[in-house]
């Protein structure tokens, strides 16, 4: 009990330093920007149809977009951009406490800060749409007629030709699969970033999972309908594996997921042991 009410206390105490951070901040407001970016685009076609849409479908269609997931998680790194957190401050809690708890206690804080960062933004296309909006698990007319369209409506910027899609899933399912997925993606960059900065510097580490990032992107557009199944930021698109036989499904980036974020927790646990948390500190507050 004592080992978890350390784990809990440590991650509260990040919670309360972080967010009075600009950096936090900063992220969540250029994840709200981006995403609402790509919204208005349907909202303005909605009202063209003079109909209304479903609250959770602005969201569904963003997060589906490639454009999106490439830069979304742009605001996700900012927020997390100072991992490992080890300052002059926190040097006391960890000599309270262990290496071993104070992990635990950054990886708690990274997942539940990006339960926070997803849920903005999703919170955000819901708020917008509520206007002119319902809330049921119904596809409403505009996205049907929207999926008809094969062609991108350039002057509003929308695109979402994924019939397959909505006939095989609800609503629902379709915002729930779509924020999960955007939610598992961005933990396994905001670990990434943490554990690779245990043994590095920020600058370096922002490097290495922008590159990370970078090379799923070109994997998912020069590898469509091939190799796809290779890129994690393409499985983090539910278009991509729900309606269309890519050889890759749902439950299957699930799995995959789990396997990557379970690697990093192992690796982060085995780094720390080895981190000089005095010199890491030095370089947090130059």
């Amino acid at each position: 009990m004592n080992k978890v009410k350390d784990i809990l206390k440590i991650c509260v105490y990040q919670f309360r330093i972080q967010m009075v951070s600009k950096r936090v901040w900063l992220g969540y407001l250029l994840g709200i920007v981006i995403i609402m970016k790509q919204s208005f685009g349907y909202f303005v076609y909605a009202d063209s149809l003079k109909e209304s849409i479903n609250v959770l479908e602005a969201f569904v269609i963003a997060g589906n977009n490639y454009n999106t997931a490439m830069f979304l998680v742009l605001g996700w790194l900012l927020v997390i951009s100072e991992a490992p957190f080890i300052n002059s401050n926190s040097l006391y809690l960890i000599y309270r406490t262990n290496k071993k708890n104070w992990n635990a206690a950054m990886i708690l804080y990274i997942f539940y800060q990006a339960i926070i960062y997803y849920s903005l933004i999703a919170g955000c296309t819901m708020l917008f749409s509520v206007k002119n909006g319902f809330f049921s698990n119904v596809w409403s007319n505009p996205i049907v007629r929207l999926t008809e369209n094969v062609d991108k409506i350039k002057e509003i910027n929308v695109y979402f030709p994924y019939t397959a899609f909505i006939k095989e899933i609800s609503v629902f399912q379709a915002f729930l699969y779509t924020w999960i997925l955007c939610f598992l993606y961005g933990l396994i960059l905001g670990l990434f970033l943490y554990t690779f900065n245990l043994f590095s510097n920020q600058i370096a580490g922002a490097v290495a999972v922008f590159l990370f990032h970078f090379l799923g992107y070109e994997i998912m557009k020069e590898g469509f309908m091939v190799i796809i199944k290779y890129s994690l930021l393409a499985r983090s698109i539910p278009v991509l594996q729900i309606g269309e036989d890519l050889g890759v499904t749902f439950h299957g980036t699930l799995f995959v997921y789990a396997i990557t974020i379970f690697m990093l927790n192992g690796v982060s646990k085995n780094i720390v042991k080895f981190t000089d948390f005095r010199e890491a500190s030095r370089g947090e507050g130059e």
